[in-house]
């Protein structure tokens, strides 16, 4: 039995307040209450402000726990067994300046063109890192019947829209997240020499193993690559939004 000299833990005597607050004690009260009834003045007056907060903003985000792991932490685990490769933001800024410092190496850009969907991302990264303005541009694989409007399949990437002028007399570094066929990096290649541009270079974040070859890669994977954006719902750029498929080639 605890005695009336043996203090009483803070947090006890909170919850204990909390929990029934209760009418005064009677006026004769045994050994057992009087040692619960007489904290240090001090405490008391903590508990008394701890008691006044609102309890599902105090005790609710302490009381319970996850019940299982988060949507990443599961897609990892399936990840090793299923040819699929995750990439962190962590790790993409690690791969980012990787390729930044590459490209520098042998090649100054003054211009950085994306070609959206990841491209978008990867080229805005890579134009930070190197310290050049950003253009995306959008490049799909469907066009439009002109007879009947309705959409119809193409073999061959085309382009949505114009390059941006800016590009006449540059250097560009024309950027994609993953270099596959290559069609699309030729393509947006080509569209920037029509476009006027000094001198072209093609860069991707990741390459397959006997497909194409960009003038810059920073990784190589037979996997299927799944990038930190794929679990955003937008590209970053509100234009390539509105139709998501023409993002991407």
């Amino acid at each position: 039995m605890t005695g009336p000299h043996t203090p009483q833990p803070e947090f006890t005597a909170v919850a204990t307040k909390r929990a029934a607050p209760g009418p005064k004690a009677p006026s004769k009260p045994t050994e057992k209450a009087s040692s619960k009834k007489s904290p240090v003045p001090s405490s008391r007056g903590q508990a008394e402000k701890l008691v006044s907060i609102p309890k599902d903003l105090v005790l609710a985000p302490q009381v319970e726990a996850p019940r299982q792991p988060t949507g990443k932490d599961q897609s990892r685990g399936r990840s090793a067994s299923s040819g699929v490769k995750e990439l962190t933001w962590k790790e993409f800024d690690r791969a980012v300046q990787q390729l930044a410092g590459s490209i520098q190496e042998t090649f100054e850009p003054q211009v950085v063109v994306g070609v959206a969907h990841g491209g978008v991302f990867v080229g805005g990264a890579l134009a930070g890192a190197l310290g050049c303005p950003f253009f995306p541009v959008r490049i799909s694989r469907r066009s439009r019947d002109r007879s009947s409007g309705a959409p119809k399949s193409s073999k061959a990437p085309q382009v949505s829209e114009e390059m941006p002028a800016e590009l006449k007399g540059r250097r560009v570094l024309i950027v994609d997240d993953v270099a596959s066929s290559g069609d699309t990096l030729e393509l947006a290649s080509a569209l920037a020499r029509e476009a006027g541009a000094k001198k072209v270079a093609t860069a991707c974040l990741v390459t397959k193993p006997g497909g194409f070859s960009p003038d810059y890669s920073a990784l190589s994977t037979a996997s299927l690559m799944v990038f930190p954006w794929d679990y955003e719902p937008s590209t970053g750029d509100v234009r390539f939004d509105e139709d998501p498929d023409k993002a991407g080639a």
